[in-house]
């Protein structure tokens, strides 16, 4: 058949992928040649004879040979560099690679099926992907074959596959897609049959198969070190990766059919410490499951209300959740989402197949994108003629508008119709009489419910018919997707840690922006000496290193005309597609000079397990610094933010994910990630803590200041102090924390007058310098005059050790700033 539209979707999936076609307005999931079966294993494997196998048949192969097998790579694609060798064959693969394989299987199942080479198809991308990801979703696809392959977010893609020919109007839905890595909440707004996703949360290292690694360590492991011989069975122990891989798919597997069962029997045989075949039995109970299972759902339940509040919409304004991917198939998941107490209390949908929703949807989408718009039109023969359609393949009106423009010979007294003989009775716009430029528009119609092929009849002056390419078009009436939005904020990292943001979340897609930099170093190119490094940030965090690198932008001497010395300007910008494919680009003035393609879009390799060690112990004691302040102060925010790391077993999954780094490249870099979701969790409890402390502080300033007042001032101090206390007071009400700091520093000010004048101050000051000597310039000169300084003390000669301060002082790099707070507060 001819297709005018791409028509096909592709679900890359992290455990298991499909693909679907677009007929009329049903779709069609394609069944694998494997095993018929309409999701095919996103796994690799390559036997003795170095051939390649993916699907059922190579996921099965992980249990007994690790070495040759892999699976699980969706994750790691656009993240590092890593390779995965196969023992056999002596071959390795990028994560791009190893998709690109997923991807022409699935291209096969459809030449088996309808006869096609198939080169172009929509494929789908989680919401909470990075841009690096996407860029490397987009390199798969070339290296499968496929010349055109347009991303669509996962959420997007459920939506259409719920509402395509949905006569819902003016509703919200929220899309709750919990695959087997990721996991993305989406809320949709449908208006005029059209729909925005119009808020998205989403997190890259939550899914299924979290729930299975916990069933492996927390169940398995332990019970199988108790049957049988085995020192050191963890997934951090290289030398248990098959006895592991052997039972995560065992736990895959089992909870698949706890879905439909209260227990599910685990029979299988391992090799225990000593080489020996051993049998292994497990009856893994649903409650047990569910229990694990908890955290997981209460991390995806809070990005589903971060997402709704953040759009100002409670569950009363959402008509219903919409269920994707296969864990939703869990009985206890529903009931849990169901609950208005725990859960989300908003009514469920699960009337398409959570599994092959989203390549469903794909297809949907895909009957929206115009093959002919993405080859440059075709130069016709002699004699014939093409016409450049400016159409929507897919809209919610039933009498769209089309426009044209008729290119060839002359097309003096030429016309053109459009008829749509499927319609009954046949319709037709009538004979449409070209502009002098060849130029022409018209309104169609079409019928809902089927796809309505209209064919274009180009006649002459004379009414004879003439060739014309394209010889048709097909329209569909349908929901669509009004325009995607960007679902991270895009932004640049500065030599303070200061985050700077380009492109804010929720901007709509295709995006530019630029930003106005300047280099710290000297690019000297007669040296050779000097880069120019823009790390190019993903998040909404203030602080750079919270936020996820995707890559950097880098010049390097090699590639300038001449020197660019330190604090030239650079103009950076960004390009962002509506499949969210990012180029960066670099503009220097000095230069006149654009770089291109310099953005290497690349995630920072995966921390070593020592250094995640040390990163974990560090936040483990800010935490634990957290919770003391939180009890100290009383504050209820905090204590609920610190309730939510518990309930969400953040400090749990990153502790079991760098053990697991000790052998898995991949729990290395999931820790990572986790790591900074403690990082900013942690950040959160301080930030509305910094208040409390502040006004805490402040009080405490108030009392010691009062005292010093009281003990050595006079009554313009003690009339100066009540106004300051006031005006100290009314910041406190205004909740404003630079004019509190102001207030507290005036307060300061005035105990340091008093100090001063009664020659207290110069005795803490020179205190201070004393305990500063390793600092100075010339130590030797600096005791001389501290011994000088010390007899002044105890002589009472204040003007000899106002002196010496000062001397003391310039021997410093900076002059020293006096915290007098810590002196009088601790009565000094």
């Amino acid at each position: 058949m001819t297709r005018t539209t791409i028509d096909y979707g592709i679900d890359l999936g992290t455990t298991n992928s499909s693909i679907a076609v677009l007929n009329g307005v049903d779709v069609e999931v394609i069944k694998n040649n494997d095993d018929q079966s309409e999701s095919t294993p996103s796994a690799v494997w390559i036997d003795r004879r170095d051939r390649l196998y993916v699907g059922d048949r190579a996921k099965k192969k992980n249990e007994i040979d690790p070495a040759n097998t892999c699976i699980e790579f969706k994750g790691k694609m656009g993240m590092t560099d890593q390779l995965k060798v196969f023992a056999n064959g002596n071959r390795s693969m990028t994560p791009e690679q190893l998709s690109a394989e997923v991807l022409k299987s699935l291209k096969g199942d459809v030449a088996q099926r309808y006869g096609e080479d198939l080169r172009a198809a929509v494929i789908t991308v989680p919401a909470a992907f990075e841009l690096s990801a996407c860029e490397a979703t987009g390199q798969a696809a070339r290296l499968a074959g496929l010349a055109h392959a347009p991303l669509l977010q996962e959420p997007t893609a459920a939506a259409l596959a719920y509402g395509f020919q949905s006569t819902a109007d003016n509703a919200f839905w929220l899309v709750y897609d919990l695959g087997g890595g990721t996991f993305d909440a989406a809320v949709v707004n449908i208006r005029d049959g059209e729909f925005t996703v119009v808020n998205h949360r989403g997190d890259n290292t939550l899914g299924g198969k979290l729930i299975d690694w916990k069933i492996v360590e927390d169940l398995l492991v332990p019970a199988l070190a108790r049957q049988h011989r085995f020192a050191d069975l963890r997934r951090g122990n290289p030398q248990s990766l098959a006895v592991i891989a052997q039972l995560k798919q065992a736990a895959e597997q089992a909870k698949i059919r706890l879905s439909r069962a209260e227990f599910a029997d685990i029979t299988i045989e391992l090799k225990d410490d000593r080489g020996e075949l051993v049998e292994f039995e497990y009856d893994l109970r649903r409650a047990d499951v569910e229990r694990l299972t908890e955290p997981f759902i209460v991390r995806s339940v809070n990005l589903c209300r971060k997402a709704l509040e953040e759009r100002g919409l409670g569950a009363a304004g959402i008509e219903k959740v919409l269920l994707v991917g296969g864990p939703t198939l869990s009985p206890y998941l529903r009931e849990r989402l169901a609950d208005p107490g725990d859960g989300l209390g908003i009514p469920l949908d699960h009337s398409r197949d959570p599994i092959t929703a989203v390549a469903t949807g794909a297809a949907v989408f895909a009957g929206t994108q115009r093959l002919d718009s993405m080859e440059p039109l075709p130069v016709p023969a002699v004699g014939e003629y093409a016409v450049d359609l400016a159409y929507e393949p897919m809209g919610p009106e039933s009498e769209p508008l089309i426009g044209g423009r008729v290119s060839g010979a002359d097309t003096e007294g030429f016309a053109i119709q459009l008829v749509n003989l499927g319609a009954q009775p046949p319709w037709s716009s009538g004979k449409i009489v070209l502009d002098s430029d060849g130029t022409f528009t018209t309104t169609l119609w079409a019928e809902r419910g089927r796809a309505n092929t209209f064919h274009i009849e180009l006649t002459d002056a004379a009414g004879t018919r003439r060739k014309v390419t394209p010889d048709r078009l097909t329209y569909r009436v349908g929901t669509v997707d009004s325009q995607p939005l960007l679902t991270n904020s895009i932004g640049v990292g500065l030599e303070n840690n200061e985050f700077s943001e380009l492109v804010k979340r929720g901007t709509p897609l295709p995006a530019r922006r630029s930003h106005r930099l300047w280099t710290t170093v000297t690019l000297s190119r007669s040296e050779n000496q000097g880069f120019i490094r823009i790390p190019i940030l993903e998040g909404e965090h203030p602080r750079a290193d919270r936020n996820r690198r995707i890559g950097r932008l880098e010049i390097d001497p090699g590639q300038v005309t001449r020197d660019v010395p330190a604090g030239s300007e650079v103009e950076f910008s960004v390009v962002i597609d509506q499949s969210r494919l990012v180029v960066a680009r670099a503009y220097i003035p000095l230069l006149d000079e654009e770089f291109e393609h310099v953005a290497n879009l690349r995630t920072e390799t995966a921390p070593a397990h020592d250094e995640l060690v040390g990163r974990i112990r560090a936040e483990k004691h800010r935490l634990s610094e957290a919770r003391t302040q939180a009890a100290d102060l009383g504050d209820a925010r905090a204590q609920a933010l610190l309730a939510t790391i518990d309930a969400e077993a953040t400090v749990a999954d990153v502790e079991a994910l760098a053990d697991a780094a000790r052998a898995d490249p991949d729990a290395a870099a999931a820790c990572g990630k986790r790591l900074r979701d403690l990082q900013a969790a942690i950040d959160g409890v301080e930030e509305v803590m910094a208040w409390p402390k502040k006004v805490a502080e402040a009080k405490e300033v108030m009392t010691a200041v009062r005292e010093i007042v009281q003990a050595r001032g006079d009554s313009n101090d003690e009339r100066t102090l009540s106004s300051l206390e006031s005006a100290t007071r009314e910041a406190i009400t205004a909740h404003d924390t630079d004019l509190l700091s102001r207030r507290m520093r005036d307060l300061w000010e005035l105990a340091g007058d008093v100090l001063d004048r009664t020659n207290e101050l110069p005795v803490i000051r020179f205190d201070h310098l004393r305990s500063l000597q390793p600092e100075m310039r010339d130590r030797d000169e600096a005791a001389q005059l501290i011994a000088t300084g010390g007899k002044a003390v105890e002589q009472g000669d204040f003007r000899t050790v106002r002196e010496v301060n000062r001397q003391l002082e310039r021997m410093l790099p900076e002059p020293p700033p006096l915290d007098l707070s810590s002196t009088v507060v601790n009565g000094s």
